[in-house]
């Protein structure tokens, strides 16, 4: 199944959009007290030194909520609002220009929301927990109490989120009984990200290599995230204690040859020879047995598929052409180049041994993320074409 444990950093931001359609964003504006400032948020208009009326008299009771206002709330936009105002926009990060257009507005509804959370929460396409709890000024934690969620992960546009004790209800199936659920619950250490729709499978070549394998296991753990590792035999018998690490953290561990020398265009008894001898090192090793080959240097032929099939081994190749590392020159350019190369179901192929790979993963996998992609292996029903992608 695919699994994601991810990080997300959407944050919406409505510089230039008009006021109704922030509103429109916000399922909130129900909750009694945002009905408060109706005038504020339902008005395009933007306020600014010198305009009076009741959205200036709103604008002034909510700065004044928010502690930024000391004075009298008169509906007269002077001195003091502006400077309301513009410490309210240096704190948020905004242009500080003294004027409540719609970037300001929309961070003052933000704080709103935070001061006077609705009731309920209709999960929206793309929101995670932390995008919901950061929105109403609550945690992550908060929420799976509140819910009494049984699985923080498995969140789905549609389903309704309480958002006060006292309103809470059960969420699509996905509620605790009272004994099950956990006095604290333990959080992802990272912020999560959509429910993905797509899958992509991590594959990596060449190794183990002893400076940048652990490297590599440690970012993955740290995502949650299970990859397929084609090892070479002989360097699996160098480095037995991270070939064994990788089989403990739960990835995949494929055959990659065992002096990764081309086999193409060997007889079968060599082809035979070299597997063998590359499997049996590994299982011994990491004890699982591989059940997924990939030719050195990409270089397949049929007795190669024949000779893997014997040994109970499907061919697995890849999608992203060449590889995503081979002859980068920054981590950048290995991000850009696996985001370039991301489609449903791809299977992307990186190279154990280099530095840059190790630096980009990282990003690479919230990268991902972001786009819509969950995390799976290859599992050993699944048919692959062998040479397909290459």
């Amino acid at each position: 199944m695919v699994r994601t444990f991810q990080k997300t950093f959407v944050k919406a931001v409505f510089w230039l959009l008009p006021v109704a359609l922030v509103l429109s964003t916000y399922p909130g504006w129900v909750a009694a007290e945002a009905t408060d400032y109706a005038d504020l948020f339902g008005s395009g208009r933007v306020l600014r030194y010198g305009h009076t009326g009741e959205e200036v008299k709103q604008l002034q009771a909510l700065l004044k909520q928010l502690g930024l206002y000391g004075s009298s709330v008169d509906g007269v936009f002077g001195d003091k609002t502006k400077a309301a105002v513009l410490e309210f926009q240096q704190r948020k990060g905004l242009v500080r220009d003294g004027i409540a257009g719609p970037g300001t507005k929309s961070a003052l509804y933000d704080e709103l929301m935070k001061l006077n959370p609705p009731a309920k929460h209709t999960v929206s396409a793309g929101e995670t927990l932390w995008i919901i709890a950061a929105k109403y000024g609550l945690s992550v934690s908060d929420l799976i109490k509140i819910n009494k969620l049984k699985d923080p992960d498995r969140l789905f546009p549609g389903d309704v989120l309480a958002l006060r004790v006292d309103d809470a209800a059960p969420v699509s199936g996905n509620q605790e009984s009272p004994e099950e659920l956990p006095e604290e619950p333990v959080l992802p250490p990272f912020e999560q990200l959509p429910v993905p729709d797509k899958r992509i499978c991590l594959t990596f070549n060449d190794g183990p290599d002893p400076v940048t394998t652990p490297a590599i296991l440690d970012v993955l753990d740290q995502y949650g995230i299970k990859a397929t590792f084609f090892v070479i035999g002989k360097k699996a018998r160098e480095y037995p204690e991270l070939v064994k690490d990788m089989a403990d953290r739960g990835h995949v561990i494929g055959v990659h040859g065992y002096e990764h020398t081309i086999l193409a265009g060997l007889s079968p008894r060599e082809v035979e020879t070299d597997l063998q001898m590359a499997q049996t090192c590994i299982t011994q090793i990491s004890g699982q047995k591989p059940y997924l080959y990939r030719p050195p240097h990409g270089m397949l032929d049929e007795t190669q598929i024949r000779e893997a099939q014997k040994l109970g081994m499907r061919v697995l190749m890849w999608t992203n052409i060449g590889g995503a590392d081979i002859g980068a020159g920054s981590s950048r350019e290995v991000v850009e180049r696996v985001l370039a190369w991301a489609r449903d179901g791809a299977i992307i192929l990186l190279h154990e041994g280099f530095g840059h790979t190790a630096e980009a993963l990282a990003e690479i996998i919230p990268s991902l993320a972001r786009m819509g992609f969950g995390f799976q292996n290859i599992s050993p029903t699944s048919v692959i074409e062998p040479g397909q992608g290459q």
